[in-house]
């Protein structure tokens, strides 16, 4: 471990994974409590070369559970269906449901060269890892692209009734025949679309412009069965709350439901997220900017979805100096209030070393200069890893991502869990 001059990580792992993980470059892109010390982790494929679809069960949050899946991991999805050109499957999220059933989503992808063609793809795992046939019958809800563009899964919860939302992006580069829109599905516990949430099981938030960048990148069930979405709309970033039928709370923002940010920026297909601070306060995390300033946006809102202005400069966190993360790729709002956001250090494709970086913040939204380097601290420096995932937990923030080419890997390419921890 290396790369601070301040406090950092009080322990970091490295877990072997499974060979055909490994090939896959697979790392952990999302988290969810189990029951006790059990931390679950959805795990994607990192490398950009092909897609990874499965799950791995932590004790103590770094140890893989020996008794869930094959040595604490699921066995690699294999698809239902056939495609044409370089099929994959790709998971992105995961939620535990009431009956600590495991939901993973995503998407399964294909393309001559890179992946053009999405389709929403979920699977529901039981208690020891195995596919559960009580779900769309064989334990996965999906089907082939079936054109360019198509829909992306990005985040899951789950409500005490069972009721699987999943969010996403309908066509976020603009290349497909629909219009891109966020998109949130809700569907029952035997997999079938909820007909009672939105319109047939969904709720679309529509774009005005094809050229502009709109989906869903999170999604959260609140104690009080109101749903928290986040995402961009015509690349603005987006915080909306709904209704557990699905209609937007018109009691939030503005009066209908929705706050948008301007970030003054066009990019796609750039992550978002969410959290729950003190008092019901939201904290939302995007990128924007210029291309110069390209950068971290943190903003708070309060309970009912208007800026808290105690936070950042009137609300909005957007500080620019040299340190910082180069790529938003998780978040989480420790119990003391600081924001923590993980990804990597590359901000343009010239800056081919992608590192394992986390970026801390203060209550009041001011970079936490005691933390790392002006509140940027890396994992290994000049070694290619990502961190995707951060998870608060009452012993600390459990950060999560993968190791690529991993020391003693020798010249043959290899893939590893990389799981940190911040004490506080």
């Amino acid at each position: 471990m290396a790369g601070a001059a301040g406090s950092g990580p009080s322990s970091v792992v490295e877990v072997p994974l499974p060979s055909e993980a490994a090939a896959r470059q697979a790392g952990v892109f999302d988290f969810a409590r189990g029951s006790g010390t059990t931390v679950y982790g959805a795990l994607g494929g990192s490398g950009g070369t092909s897609g990874y679809f499965g799950a791995v069960a932590l004790t103590g949050a770094e140890t893989p559970d020996p008794d869930f899946g094959e040595g604490g991991f699921t066995a690699p999805l294999k698809l239902p269906f056939g495609g044409f050109d370089n099929l994959a499957p790709q998971a992105e999220a995961i939620a535990v449901a009431p009956d600590g059933k495991l939901v993973v989503a995503g998407f399964s992808e294909e393309g001559v060269k890179e992946p053009t063609e999405f389709s929403p793809l979920i699977a529901r795992y039981r208690a020891d890892g195995s596919l559960d046939p009580g779900f769309s019958g064989d334990g996965i809800l999906g089907k082939a692209p079936q054109g360019r563009g198509g829909t992306a899964l990005h985040d899951v919860a789950v409500t005490k009734a069972g009721t699987i939302l999943a969010a996403g992006g309908r066509d976020e580069e603009g290349v497909g025949a629909a219009a891109p829109a966020g998109v949130l599905y809700a569907h029952r516990p035997n997999g079938k679309a909820d007909p009672a949430f939105g319109e047939g099981g969904q709720v679309l938030f529509k774009g005005a412009h094809r050229s502009y960048y709109s989906t869903l990148r999170g999604v959260q069930v609140l104690a009080s069965g109101k749903i928290l979405v986040v995402g961009y709309l015509d690349s603005n970033l987006l915080l909306a709350r709904l209704d557990a039928d699905g209609r937007l709370d018109r009691s939030f923002g503005g009066g209908d439901g929705e706050v948008t940010l301007d970030l003054q920026s066009h990019v796609c297909c750039e992550d978002a997220a969410l959290g729950l601070a003190s008092g019901g306060r939201i904290v939302v995390a995007g990128m924007g900017g210029s291309f110069s300033k390209y950068r971290v946006f943190l903003a708070r809102y309060s309970a009912s979805g208007k800026l808290d202005r105690s936070f950042g400069d009137k609300g909005v966190e957007a500080d620019v100096h040299p340190r910082r993360l180069g790529t938003l790729l998780g978040m989480a709002v420790q119990s003391d209030g600081k924001v923590v956001t993980v990804g990597r250090t590359e901000i343009s494709p010239a800056n081919r070393v992608r590192s394992f970086a986390v970026f801390r913040n203060l209550a009041d939204g001011r970079p936490d200069r005691g933390f790392g380097r002006d509140g940027l601290y890396v994992l290994k420096p000049k070694t290619e890893g990502i961190a995707h995932a951060a998870l608060a937990l009452s012993g600390g923030t459990l950060l999560g991502g993968s190791l690529l080419n991993p020391e003693g890997g020798g010249s043959s390419p290899g893939t590893s869990l990389l799981l940190a921890r911040l004490s506080g």
